[in-house]
């Protein structure tokens, strides 16, 4: 008799991919320091430090849309890739268990 099937653990990739969408999702900055940053705007270089901060909040607001969104729904599309690969390959076997 053939048994045609080959089983793929993806429990752990799973969990890692739900640690990293929960864990950047709540990766979010307080935009408090922006109500404070007026008192810097009489120096050249407390402006472009203004600048800068607004440059970094944004990049934060887009690192983590892209690790609790995105990356997350590219790696579950390769795990069920990788599934549907198993399944593809495991229906091309054929397997003897009664031979030694």
């Amino acid at each position: 008799m053939a048994l045609k099937s080959i089983y793929m653990d993806t429990n752990v990739f799973t969990d890692i991919v739900e640690d990293i969408r929960n864990t950047t999702a709540k990766c979010a900055y307080s935009e408090e320091s922006f109500s404070k940053i007026n008192v810097f705007e009489t120096t050249d270089v407390g402006r472009e430090m203004n600048e800068i901060l607004k440059l970094f909040y944004k990049s934060t607001e887009t690192y983590r849309h892209e690790a609790s969104e995105s990356l997350p729904r590219a790696l579950f599309t390769l795990r069920d890739g990788m599934i549907e690969q198993d399944r593809i390959l495991s229906e091309g076997l054929d397997v003897d268990i009664h031979r030694r």
